[in-house]
């Protein structure tokens, strides 16, 4: 019997440790989609406007870890309109992140407006954007228990016991700033393209407990080459982000098909092959994309098998992600030259 209450009790004490560490510690990593190229406003926020049409609606969805107990769930949402003075190109957006995670319910509501910048010289590209906006966090204390919860006459935790816990916090909010710099240029057999980012720049002060936790500052860069083939094209990519000492890369291959004249309604279809290494820098996931774009809507599809030493306990099931993005039709005219004799 005293050998149980003492495996009981180092149980009590791991599982402790790694829920406080999954809840309060707020270190490991930035919310991220697996299609981070279709999460404009999410990658670099040069991407407002950086696309041919008036205005442009994405719609993200991400659900993680579902064969754990409670999944991990992300949904962003994003609206970007083109905005021209003086004949110079503008961009405005106006995006939103929820994500809810952990047993507690920890949830994280992040409200951006941001505001870019496209000039082409001598047919290279460049964007430049500015994004700021607050991020509000908070869980739920009554869904935790704490060592001293444990009932030692029963086996089992009793949350009408005192926690003993002082000092902690259920809900935070702070300031938040990111900046962005892109680049691409069409090229006769290619069309390269580049971006750097930089998040929480004010470094704010994160953290529920009474401490002076500081966010690090994220950078990401991404990059991607698109080789046409008729109305075959391929496009290899790669996206790494590093905080403080961690580090995370998704690099693969899209394939798609143009459908042309062969189909009123679907316009391409769209494929590819990924993969991810965790911030150990070791191979995390394995990840497949399909997808298919109908008109001015965009579908994709994508799943994560987990590879990582987590998948003992998911069974290497990781995470499923959709994606939605509607671009509606320039109202801007293309600029013609016509051919004319010079008198």
């Amino acid at each position: 019997m005293k050998r149980l209450k003492t495996i009981i009790i180092y149980r009590v004490i791991i599982i402790t440790a790694i829920g406080t560490c999954m809840v309060f510690s707020l270190k490991a990593q930035d919310i991220h989609f697996t299609q981070y190229f279709y999460s404009p406003m999410n990658l670099n926020p040069s991407n407002a406007g950086n696309y041919d049409g008036d205005w442009r609606f994405v719609n993200n969805y991400r659900n993680q870890w579902k064969a754990l107990s409670i999944p991990y769930r992300t949904i962003g949402v994003s609206f970007d309109h083109q905005l021209y003075i003086h004949s110079e190109q503008f961009s405005y957006a106006f995006s939103v992140v929820n994500d809810k995670s952990g047993p507690a319910g920890l949830t994280v509501n992040k409200i951006f407006l941001a505001l870019a910048y496209h000039k082409t010289i001598h047919q290279h590209n460049w964007h430049m954007g500015l994004q700021g906006g607050m991020v509000f966090k908070n869980y739920s204390l009554s869904e935790l228990t704490f060592p001293s919860q444990f009932d030692m006459t029963t086996g089992h935790f009793n949350s009408q016991l005192p926690s003993t816990e002082t000092n902690m916090q259920t809900n935070i909010n702070y300031p938040d700033i990111n900046v962005g710099v892109g680049w691409d240029k069409a090229f006769r057999y290619f069309h390269p393209e580049i971006g750097v980012s930089f998040f929480h720049l004010l470094s704010p002060k994160e953290t529920f407990l009474d401490n002076n936790n500081k966010l690090p500052v994220r950078s990401s860069i991404n990059a991607g080459i698109n080789i046409p083939i008729q109305s075959f094209y391929i496009k290899p990519e790669v996206y790494q982000m590093r905080q403080h000492k961690a580090t995370d890369m998704i690099q693969g291959l899209e394939c798609g098909y143009y459908l042309k004249k062969s189909s009123p309604f679907f316009k391409r279809i769209f494929a590819g092959v990924f993969a991810r290494n965790d911030f150990s820098t070791s191979f995390d996931a394995s990840i497949f994309i399909a997808g298919v774009q109908i008109k001015q809507l965009q579908l994709g599809f994508s799943y994560d098998i987990n590879m990582s030493d987590l998948s003992k306990a998911t069974n290497n099931r990781g995470a499923f992600e959709f994606s939605l993005i509607y671009i509606s039709k320039s109202t801007i005219p293309k600029k013609i030259t016509l051919p004319c004799d010079r008198l």
